[in-house]
């Protein structure tokens, strides 16, 4: 399945550090626009896991590789809500499976995949779909087991 889209019914998780989410449990839209030289925001598709939705994340924190502080998160999105959501300002945004293979100390993580088709983050448009990406969150968890 690499490189197919998700399943529209899907759930993907995404990291976000502690400054990109207020006191309130709002996150900031800058959580999802791409870095310099990114193509695609890297993402975790939890029904890769078999499983209820704690044992899911718990899954996505034990093969994660990113470097993850205490008080960061994860922000759920349902693939075909955010979609729909950003579609009337952009077309073509997806989600694709893209897993990754085992890698010195680092499991296979079958579960990480991509948003592709964002545009620029010095863009005002990226920007705009950041934002909007934002108000799709639908849960936030801890990123670390404490």
């Amino acid at each position: 399945m690499t490189g197919d889209d998700l399943p529209g019914d899907s759930h993907v998780v995404h990291y976000i550090k502690p400054t990109e989410i207020d006191e309130g449990g709002k996150v900031d839209g800058s959580a999802f626009r791409l870095r310099k030289g990114e193509s695609g925001l890297s993402v975790h598709w939890l029904e890769c896991f078999e499983g209820l939705k704690p044992q899911q994340l718990d899954e996505v924190r034990r093969l994660s590789r990113l470097n993850r502080s205490r008080n960061g998160r994860f922000v759920e999105l349902h693939v075909n809500k955010t979609k729909q959501y950003v579609s009337d300002q952009l077309d073509g945004v997806r989600f694709v499976h893209k897993p990754l293979d085992a890698n010195g100390n680092y499991e296979a993580d079958p579960s990480h995949s991509e948003i592709i088709g964002l545009p620029p983050r010095d863009f005002s448009l990226g920007a705009l779909i950041g934002d909007m990406i934002a108000e799709c969150v639908e849960g936030i968890y801890p990123a670390c087991n404490n």
